[in-house]
């Protein structure tokens, strides 16, 4: 910018305005320009110093590369998910690349529980029925106590503990399967259980809920192999990231009743367009990625995120660095 000042883009983004950005950065003398359909002969891409990401943009290495020629520090995603950003090109560059991890704990974990409980008491179905003036209708799905259902958590991370935790004091039994982390003598004490495998998870639970990272690794995780371990009454939950679970296999196992249903918040494709043959299933409950929003959840990303900025800017490490 003319007057000299570090100037942080904001791209994909989903707000229309950024004075808590604006605010917060001027702690340290820089300013805010929104990115969105800022053309690529702007001069401000001349000078960024850094790019706060949201999910509505990608940077991939090409665009780093750019960025790093200009003198850009780094690159802080609006989020916990970085599917979206090549740290490890970022990082290969000379750039920092952070995420925000601790804004949704409640909001995720909250949202997978309650899309079980939603599941589990056939509330989408009842609703239809209803719309459709048939009261309680045929064909009505199977139902039972929650004190005899398990509920299983795929990923123990902040957001699966959480779920695990809230599950616990619902259902039955609670599950959790994590290649890498354990379950502590604390989460022992309070029932949790840990499966000696992903399979063995998916054979038990009558609710498999997904909290984990998009990376090659788990890129497609849940495929038709792993529905066709689960019971035909089961259900799967994935708040997490739309490419972990194989959607058309997903579709498959519910229409032929090798599942029981599913709720996704998150997609492979983003806006879901409107003829992808997910809508038209009544036994897939669909929310628009919005299992991370509340009112303070929206106001804690904004801000975190731009202190991650800060950090930077200064020269400081960032809490949450990502490289790979």
């Amino acid at each position: 910018m003319s007057d000299g000042r570090p100037v942080v883009v904001a791209l994909g983004q989903s707000w229309n305005d950024l004075k808590i950005e604006e605010e917060i950065l001027a702690r340290v003398g820089a300013a805010i320009v929104d990115g969105r359909n800022l053309p690529a002969e702007h001069p401000v891409w001349d000078d960024v110093a850094g790019v706060l990401l949201g999910t509505a943009d990608r940077l991939d290495r090409k665009r780093l590369a750019a960025l790093a020629q200009s003198g850009c520090l780094g690159v802080v995603r609006y989020g916990i998910g970085y599917d979206n950003l090549d740290a490890a090109a970022a990082t290969e560059l000379g750039m920092v690349a952070a995420i925000v991890r601790e804004y949704c704990i409640e909001e995720v974990s909250e949202h997978a529980v309650a899309c079980a409980l939603t599941l589990a008491r056939g509330l989408p179905f009842w609703d239809r029925t209803i719309r459709e003036g048939a009261w309680r209708g045929s064909g009505q799905p199977s139902m039972h106590r929650l004190s005899t259902l398990c509920f299983g958590v795929v990923g123990f991370g902040l957001i699966g503990r959480a779920a695990a935790l809230k599950a616990k004091g619902l259902f039955g039994r609670v599950l959790v399967f994590d290649p890498v982390v354990k379950l502590s003598a604390e989460d022992r004490a309070l029932g949790l259980e840990a499966a000696a495998s992903l399979d063995d998870l998916l054979e038990a639970a009558d609710f498999v809920s997904v909290h984990l990272p998009l990376i090659p690794a788990t890129r497609k995780l849940i495929d038709a192999a792993s529905m066709a371990r689960m019971k035909p009454t089961a259900y799967i939950i994935n708040v997490s990231r739309g490419g972990i679970v194989d959607e058309a296999a997903l579709l498959d196992a519910v229409k032929s009743g090798a599942l029981a249903g599913a709720a996704l918040d998150t997609f492979t494709k983003e806006p879901l367009p409107a003829a992808d043959p997910l809508i038209g299933e009544p036994r897939i409950l669909l929310s628009p990625h919005v299992a991370w929003l509340s009112d303070e959840a929206a106001i804690d990303l904004r801000r975190l995120a731009t202190e991650e900025m800060i950090l930077i800017l200064r020269g400081e490490e960032p809490t949450t660095r990502v490289t790979a």
